[in-house]
C-alpha cells in the first residue's frame, strides 16, 4: 500500500458534489474514485511519479476539484473533454495540461494527451494507478 500525504486539500462545499456531477453528465464513477475525491478534493499528493504502457516518469499535479469556484475543476475540464472525447472523465492533472481520467467503456485509468486527444493507459483502477506513485 502507497501511503500518500496530501496537500491543499479543497473541502467539498457539497457533500453531494461528486453525485450530482454524475447525474448531470450521466455517468457513474468507480467507488474508489469518489472516495478518493471527497477524501483529498483538489489535493496534491506527495509522491508525483508515474508510468503509463508508453511512457516513464509522467508527473501528477493534483486532483481535480470538484467545488465550481475553484482554480482547476472537473467542470472546466470536462468541458475541454467533451470536444475531444466523451468516453473520459477527467480525475486529475499533470502540470503540461493533461488530464488522467477513467474510462468509461474500459473502466480502466488512463493519460489524455491534450496536443494529441489520444490516451496512454496507465492502470486498471484508479486506487492502483495511486499506488504506484513514487
Amino acid at each position: 500500500m502507497n501511503n500518500l500525504t496530501w496537500k491543499y486539500v479543497k473541502p467539498l462545499k457539497n457533500d453531494n458534489a461528486v453525485e450530482c456531477f454524475e447525474a448531470d453528465n450521466g455517468f457513474k464513477l468507480p467507488p474508489d474514485i469518489i472516495s478518493y475525491i471527497k477524501q483529498n478534493n483538489g489535493g496534491r499528493p506527495d509522491k508525483k511519479i508515474f508510468d503509463t504502457e508508453v511512457s516513464k516518469g509522467r508527473l501528477l499535479k493534483s486532483l481535480l476539484s470538484f467545488n465550481k469556484d475553484d482554480l482547476e475543476t472537473v467542470y472546466d475540464a470536462i468541458d475541454i473533454l467533451k470536444n475531444e472525447n466523451t468516453k473520459l472523465v477527467p480525475i486529475a492533472t499533470d502540470p503540461g495540461g493533461n488530464y488522467i481520467c477513467y474510462h468509461t467503456i474500459h473502466h480502466d485509468i488512463v493519460l489524455w494527451l491534450h496536443e494529441t486527444n489520444t490516451t496512454e493507459r496507465i492502470s486498471d483502477s484508479f486506487t492502483a494507478f495511486l499506488e504506484t506513485l513514487r
